[in-house]
């Protein structure tokens, strides 16, 4: 034998053990025989992760777990069929989410009125539907590694990226939550979203799991884990190296002090609107007023505090001695929400309105997407008695008219991109509006619909990744909390405490960089999971095309 052929001989063989390395051995006829008792442990695992993954998301953030909580389940993947794959992965995505929307029961509870019943199986339901997304996760890693030998510290991070894009939700989530705290990590947002982030904590996962693995054996650490560490180390000191400059940036950026009232008014239904309408306005120009001898440029309430009906076409704001006078005593700029609608009109809009310095109505912004059944009814015109009854079980939840077009509120130095309620959590509401050059975002949402559950905290880390993929500090509203002011590195610099009940205001002050820093994410980040998806498909074809060859 030459010893060009001994060569590559050798490099053959080394490949093959390293294959082997990385991939979960084949199931043979005796394993198979002991599935049962295999699939039992399965399921142990599966909720084990779920449980993990529970306690480092939004409110418990213990996010530290996060980064192992992968490791029950994936130990059991890694020995699993693509079949044998689905309902773990699912049981664990279906624990995740019944545990994560539990404040769903309370949601149709107040949105709804619907009985016991109702509310248990359509949280149920809800949560069978979004689990899935583990199901389509572990289902094509594990067959893309075992069918084409596509390694699995690859395939299954890629594949995350690739299932939490596809299924859409009523209420996006993903793992990237569960790390929200952990800014350093958040940082690769910028160049793939939230499914970046994912990928990155699953590959975290995996590689905490072979070595692990190889230590238990006192094997040495196989190569392509030695890779993995490398990588994952690559991806947060790269992360960092554009945090130091966003950093920067934000330094020389010019400041604004703004401040946020939170008004603790829970829900505030027509008639209370008609009957305690002043006193609602009177509690928010005094904690206006408050925030004003603190040194407040800036004051935003949030959506639909303003208790009446919001003329589309003022110019100027309510005169001084008008009973809806806004903000006396206070000369910077103030943005607040309301529902607006052209005099006379009947058509209702959920906006967000800015009054200049100098009493000028600057602008005016509709919120687009429209949060179904609390704002309109679905298939309303195609099932208009059902839609009217459906309409007459919600008094308090007027149709709202959606907006047309993505529009930035400017005043002076100030060139905000308005969020109302959830779009904050929507990166395809976002990215439009940030596409436009603002320098600030800004959030008005009314959680008091939440009660006292997760929701408020979960929305606050969704949000957060807005701020790391479009560069811009993020100030949030919420009539009953939590309202936040935000970095452009993912750092909550301060927030509000959860109100349940109504009564005094509270208020938050806080400072923002106007950051006119070119931000990636809105044009890198919904390209990332195609980009995934591609590289999948290329593994794959190179993969089988190796098989046959060696075979």
């Amino acid at each position: 034998m030459s010893r060009k052929k001994a060569a590559a001989q050798r490099r053959r063989q080394k490949l093959e053990v390293e294959l082997a390395e990385q991939t979960p051995p084949v199931t043979t006829q005796a394993e198979e025989a002991q599935a049962p008792a295999h699939q039992r442990t399965l399921i142990l695992q599966a909720l084990l992760s779920a449980a993990l993954l529970a306690l480092a998301a939004p409110p418990m953030d213990l996010w530290p777990l996060a980064l192992v909580a992968l490791v029950p389940l994936l130990l059991g993947l890694r020995n699993a069929t693509p079949m044998q794959a689905l309902a773990p992965a699912w049981l664990c995505g279906f624990a995740i989410n019944l545990i994560g929307f539990r404040w769903g029961y309370t949601l149709l509870d107040r949105f709804g009125h619907l009985p016991a019943w109702a509310r248990v199986l359509a949280l149920l339901l809800l949560a069978a539907y979004q689990a899935s997304v583990f199901s389509l996760w572990a289902g094509l890693g594990t067959f893309l590694t075992r069918s084409a030998r596509v390694p699995w510290l690859v395939s299954l991070p890629l594949a995350v990226a690739v299932a939490e894009s596809v299924l859409p939700f009523l209420f996006p989530w993903n793992l990237a939550v569960t790390v929200w705290r952990a800014w350093p990590l958040l940082q690769v947002a910028e160049f793939g979203g939230a499914p970046a982030v994912s990928a990155l904590v699953v590959l975290i996962n995996l590689t905490l799991l072979e070595a692990g693995l190889a230590l238990r054996h006192g094997r040495p650490f196989p190569r392509p884990v030695r890779v993995a560490c490398g990588v994952v180390l690559a991806v947060v000191t790269a992360g960092l190296l554009r945090a130091m400059h966003v950093a920067a940036a934000r330094e020389a950026a010019p400041k604004v002090r703004v401040g946020i009232v939170q008004p603790n008014s829970g829900t505030v239904t027509a008639e209370d609107r008609k009957h305690r309408g002043e006193q609602y306005l009177a509690t928010l120009r005094q904690a206006t007023h408050e925030l004003a001898r603190g040194g407040a440029e800036l004051v935003v309430w949030p959506e639909s505090a303003f208790p009446y009906l919001f003329d589309r076409q003022l110019t100027r704001e309510y005169a001084p001695g008008h009973p809806w006078e806004l903000r006396p005593g206070f000369s910077g700029t103030l943005l607040f929400g309301a529902l607006s609608h052209t005099f006379g009109g009947a058509l209702v809009h959920n906006s967000a309105v800015l009054a200049s310095p100098d009493g000028r109505i600057t602008g005016l912004s509709d919120k687009r997407r429209l949060f179904p059944f609390g704002e309109y009814v679905p298939f309303a015109d195609r099932f208009p008695a059902w839609a009217q009854r459906v309409r007459a079980r919600l008094p308090d939840s007027p149709d709202i008219e959606p907006g047309t077009e993505p529009r930035l509120l400017v005043s002076g130095s100030l060139r905000i991109a308005p969020l109302v309620c959830y779009e904050d959590i929507l990166p395809s509401a976002v990215y439009p509006l940030v596409r436009q050059g603002p320098n600030l975002l800004v959030t008005l949402a009314n959680h008091a619909w939440f009660g006292d559950g997760d929701a408020p905290y979960q929305a606050l880390a969704l949000a957060t990744l807005r701020s790391v993929e479009t560069r811009r500090d993020l100030v949030r509203a919420a009539s009953t909390g939590v309202s936040s002011v935000g970095d452009a590195l993912g750092r909550v610099q301060g927030h509000t405490s959860l109100t349940l009940e109504p009564g005094a205001p509270e208020v938050l002050a806080g400072e923002v960089a106007l950051v006119e820093l070119f931000a990636f994410g809105p044009f890198l980040a919904p390209a990332f999971p195609f980009l995934c998806a591609l590289a999948l498909v290329v593994l794959a074809l190179l993969g089988r095309g190796a098989r046959s060859s060696a075979s």
